[in-house]
Order: C-alpha cells, then structure tokens, then sequence
C-alpha cells in the first residue's frame, strides 16, 4: 500500500510531538527532585518572622503601661534599654479609639535578641487591649528592618491574637500579611503566614536562656525565582538562644511539583537540615 506524502509527513509530526511531551515530563521529575530553593527561601523567611512575636512580648513585659504581664525572670537579663519607647494612645485602655502606641529600635538596642543575629531598623507597636487578656490584639509593622546588614524583612502588618496561658507557656495566634523578605544580592521572597506560636519556659521559669518557641500553622509565598509554595508546619522549634529552627517538621509544596517534607534536625544548634521528596533526602543549609 502506497502511503501518500501528507498522511507520513503528519505520522513523523505525532511521533515527534510524542517524544517532545516524553522528554518534558521526564525533565520535570528530575525538577522534582532537584529544586531546592522553595525550601532554603521559606526558612530564611520562616526563621525570622516566628522572632519577631516573641521578641516583641519580651519587650513589652518590661515596659510599665503595657499591660503585658511582669515576669520578672526576664528582667536581669535584658539591657537598660531593651523596653519600647512610648509614642501615643491611651494606656489605660479606657479609650479603645486611640489604642497605645510603642516602638523599639534595635539600632540603638541590639541586645534584644540572645541569639547571635545583628538586627537593626524599628518595630511599631499597636496594643488594641493589654496584651496579657486573652483576645487582645497586637499590630505590629517593621520599618527598615534588617538582619545581619543583609536581608531586610518587611510587611503590611503582623497581627497577634492573645491565646490563654498555662504555668509554662504563653500562646498568641500570629498572622503575617503580605511578608517580603529581601536580599542584598537583590533577590526577593514573598511571605505570608497564619500560625500559632507558643513561647515556652521548659519549666524553669527562672532560667531565661533555655526558652524555646513552637510554630504550628500555614503559609505560602513565592520564591526569588517566582515559583509560588504553600506550606504546613508541624511544631517547628526556635530557641531563644539560637539563631536557626532547631526540631520539628514542616510539608513543603512547591506549584507543579512534590510535596517535600522538611527535618530542622534534633535539638542541635547549627543551620544544617534536610527534606525529603519521592523517597530521596537532600542536605541544605538555614541561610
């Protein structure tokens, strides 16, 4: 049978297509496996933004009209200068129209933080109620906020929701709206989360420097190549006096690949960590 030469020109066009859409699906699942940078971008975002809520609390328990509440382990250990600066507002909470304002700068106080981090630049800190009752609010917004002289982390506004206590820890709900966490070798990350945060005594309440904070919750945002991710975080762990997550476990999907589920490792204090996606576990570096 004589095949005319339209019907084979269009037979080897198919087959060509055929081994086209071949090869790309192929490219993309070694893309699954080899794409890292959702997962390194996310914790540089991660790893500062969980600071900033209890950092903030810190700060306010040693401030007189507040209305956090006192506890006076924290005291010694913080520099003459680490309270926030009053602005404006009612202190007593008797005008709910015009709520405190505070602020803080760690330019001028970089001893806020024990975990090693240079940060400089300001917090502006908006009490709508005492920070101590459940439900209050806190607002918070960064204004040149940098870590290290090289990324600076910026936001609409943090908003942090009061959850009721217990003898060893205090519970807040955190969100971060429209976060964007900026390198100075130009690159940018976008950031938003919705969590809660617990800070967390160990049960000594009188040894400040074995604090830890737990992170439990969502987010998503879109990496600096402009690959959007979204994230569940399951009980991941900063201590106070560590610079890195150290514990717990986060799912990580980047759009159109796998799931990657993220290891911050077992306690120790140092930027190594792994995740593991389509049974591979991949080594990467907290920074």
């Amino acid at each position: 049978m004589k095949i005319n030469t339209t019907t084979k020109f269009l037979s080897i066009a198919s087959l060509c297509l055929s081994l086209f859409f071949l090869n790309s699906c192929k490219k993309k699942d070694n893309e699954v496996d080899t794409e890292t940078q959702s997962v390194v971008d996310n914790s540089i975002c991660e790893q500062e933004f969980m600071q900033i809520q209890p950092t903030t609390n810190n700060l306010s328990i040693n401030t007189k009209g507040t209305g956090a509440k006192k506890v006076t382990a924290n005291s010694s250990l913080l520099a003459s200068c680490d309270t926030l600066v009053y602005l404006s507002g009612d202190t007593t909470y008797t005008n709910l129209s015009n709520p405190p304002k505070w602020q803080f700068s760690f330019t001028s106080c970089s001893a806020a933080n024990h975990d090693g981090v240079v940060r400089t630049g300001t917090i502006l800190v908006t009490f709508l109620g005492k920070p101590k009752n459940t439900g209050s609010k806190t607002i918070i917004k960064m204004l040149n906020y940098k870590v290290n002289n090289n990324i600076t982390y910026a936001c609409d506004s943090i908003v942090v929701t009061t959850q009721p206590a217990t003898a060893n820890t205090k519970g807040f709900q955190v969100e971060i709206i429209n976060g964007v966490c900026t390198g100075s070798g130009g690159w940018t990350i976008k950031y938003s989360s919705n969590k809660t945060i617990t800070m967390n005594n160990n049960g000594t309440p009188l040894v400040f420097a074995d604090d830890f904070t737990t992170v439990a919750g969502t987010s998503n945002g879109t990496n600096r190549e402009g690959r959007n991710f979204s994230v569940a975080i399951n009980d991941i762990v900063k201590p106070l006096n560590c610079k890195y997550i150290t514990s717990g476990s986060l799912d990580l999907t980047p759009e159109g690949l796998s799931k990657r589920t993220v290891n911050y490792g077992n306690g120790n204090c140092d930027e190594d960590a792994t995740y593991t996606v389509n049974g591979q576990t991949i080594a990467f570096k907290l920074k």
